[in-house]
């Protein structure tokens, strides 16, 4: 199993620190349609990947800024999935309602793409350029919409080739 941090006095401590890993990610997940994605699918622009779970509260407390992220960087070359990890869609549903959030949401639901990720803490999230390699990884929440945080994914997407 793997743990939930809990104390809010870290709830947003966590930092987007370079990562390097020799490991080869991909996943094949289906949304909440039944419409499977892969890792590949998103070739060609910076991926955010978020794992996460109804139950973890610093999980839930991050999706806000997650959501700002995602929606100043609509019309950029960038992607934000959550994985979630346990829950059944009738809860995802209900927790993105709640929240009033419009993210694409996979369902990873026995936690074999969190683990076979090295996945031990959620929140986790995976940061890929666009040629789909991993370049930063967040163990635990964060701020999603801080500027520096945006400032380093908006490099990324600035480092990606032109389209033709």
């Amino acid at each position: 199993m793997f743990a939930c941090l809990l104390s809010s006095a870290i709830v947003f401590s966590a930092e987007l620190e370079p990562y390097q890993s020799e490991s080869s990610y991909n996943f094949a997940l289906p949304d909440l349609n039944g419409k499977t994605h892969t890792l590949a699918d998103y070739k060609g622009k910076v991926v955010l990947i978020n794992f996460w779970a109804s139950w973890c509260t610093p999980c839930i407390l991050e999706m806000p800024g997650m959501q700002r992220l995602a929606n100043s960087l609509s019309d950029d070359n960038f992607e934000l999935l959550t994985l979630n990890t346990t829950d059944s869609p009738r809860r995802i549903q209900a927790t993105l309602k709640r929240l009033k959030l419009d993210l694409i949401v996979l369902r990873d639901q026995d936690s074999t793409t969190f683990r076979t990720w090295n996945g031990q803490v959620l929140p986790t999230s995976y940061l890929f350029d666009y040629n789909g390699q991993v370049r930063y990884r967040v163990v635990g929440p964060m701020e999603w919409d801080d500027a520096d945080v945006v400032l380093k994914i908006k490099q990324l997407i600035q480092a990606a080739p032109s389209s033709p």
